[in-house]
């Protein structure tokens, strides 16, 4: 028994589309591992709109992908992307906008009019370009080059090419963030090394001085500082200071400032603060520092125990607080001058202070003062005065352990890590019955 011619072609036919069918799914398949295998970008993109203007057989078309809540074309053929922002399509959107607003196919053939800004519009597919996670954008293809309208398989077809397009998209922006958070490490690691090496790694001793320090940054790189300088046995320098910025930038004007300062005072060991100071500026505002937010807030105070004076110069930094055993009264020292690292050329201004045994120094940055408990309050100057003039007769060491213990328990509550880095160095110049 033979079939009827006619049964016999449209099985023919039924075949040749099956097989036809399986050949583009076989090349849908092949183009997507291709595609899914890219982590470059603007590969992906490139590659994404040939395959789709031939899948198609499309004339023209682009890829937009959203930037900060806008569309923006990143890939264009033979279309510049004004065309589609005059080509509204419902609720006064055009068709590239309302396609990525509602997240679904648009299929256009009916224009109304030529349009001559571009091509003359004859067939119009958008698709938005949608993972998982979310909507990267939108790709558009204008006109068949057979001049028949986009079908149903056109849009299917598309629609598996753009679905491994938005894997690939995600997994290049995966990478990107991996990449860029490995940066990110390395940088703090780096950073925290030139830290490291900046500040003093072990106790320095003097005689007839208690010497208590505190340091800690509220992340794994802070932007304060402090350093002790031994001239002789009976002379030293402090320095406390804070850069305006945070990781390897402020490493880097920490280790340059400190690198100044110890240069200078290698060369010139008498050199007085105020002039050490303002050196310091001049170096760092003709050679390092480039940006204008970034600055360094900064104490330096020459100690001479044979002679019992402190010279010291204030930078814009938070005033330390003296104590004279004497007096029994507590005391600022603020004369300076502003910060150091954007006005060259200007002129800092020190004083001297008459120290006796009994006398306590404090130096600290506003980590502590700025502190915040759980109801934004802040810890305070005054809070840390009242701790000042009531711990007379505690180590050095042991009040700053006081003081963070007393921070602490004030910011309880209040967030899961330190706002800012506390730093602390307090001296106590001791009585005969205290060496």
């Amino acid at each position: 028994m033979t079939l009827p011619i006619s049964t016999e072609d449209e099985i023919f036919d039924l075949e040749s589309k099956l097989e036809k069918t399986r050949l583009k799914l076989l090349d849908l398949t092949t183009m997507g591992a291709l595609i899914t295998s890219i982590l470059n970008l603007e590969t992906i993109l490139s590659v994404v709109m040939e395959m789709s203007i031939r899948t198609v057989d499309g004339e023209v078309g682009l890829i937009q992908l959203e930037e900060n809540g806008e569309l923006v074309s990143k890939i264009t053929w033979g279309v510049d992307d004004t065309v589609i922002r005059n080509i509204i399509y419902r609720d006064d959107k055009n068709v590239a906008d309302y396609c990525f607003i509602r997240q679904e196919p648009v299929v256009m053939s009916d224009f109304g009019h030529n349009t001559d800004l571009g091509p003359n519009l004859t067939s119009l597919l958008a698709l938005p370009i949608k993972s998982r996670s979310q909507c990267h954008g939108v790709i558009v293809i204008i006109n068949k080059t057979t001049d028949e309208l986009f079908t149903d398989e056109d849009q299917k077809n598309l629609e598996m090419l753009i679905n491994f397009a938005a894997v690939a998209i995600d997994n290049s922006i995966l990478l990107k963030e991996s990449l860029q958070k490995q940066k990110i490490e390395q940088e703090l690691t780096i950073a925290r090394q030139i830290q490291e090496t900046i500040l003093p790694n072990s106790a320095i001793k003097i005689k007839g001085v208690d010497i208590g320090r505190l340091y800690r940054p509220a992340r794994s790189v802070g932007g304060d500082f402090y350093d002790i300088v031994k001239l002789s046995d009976s002379e030293f320098v402090i320095i406390v200071g804070d850069v305006s910025n945070k990781g390897i930038p402020a490493a880097m004007l920490m280790a340059a400032s400190i690198a100044i300062i110890r240069c200078e005072l290698m060369k010139c060991p008498d050199i007085s603060p105020g002039t050490l100071m303002n050196n310091l500026n001049n170096v760092l505002c003709s050679r390092i520092i480039k940006s204008h937010d970034m600055f360094v807030t900064m104490f330096i105070a020459h100690i001479n125990l044979d002679s019992r004076e402190i010279v010291y110069c204030n930078a814009g930094h938070l005033p330390p607080l003296f104590w004279d055993s004497g007096r029994r009264e507590i005391s600022e020292w603020r004369p300076g001058g502003t910060f150091v690292g954007q006005f060259p050329d200007m002129q800092f201004k020190e004083d001297t202070m008459v120290f006796n045994p009994g006398d306590r120094f404090l130096a600290f940055t506003d980590g502590i003062t700025e502190a915040e408990d759980i109801n934004g309050r802040q810890f305070g100057t005054e809070r840390l005065k009242r701790m000042f003039l009531r711990e007379i007769d505690m180590s050095a060491e042991k009040f700053c352990s006081h003081v963070r213990d007393q921070v602490d328990r004030f910011t309880e509550g209040a967030g899961e890590e330190p706002f800012d880095d506390l730093t602390l160095l307090a001296i106590r110049m001791l009585r005969d019955d205290q060496k």
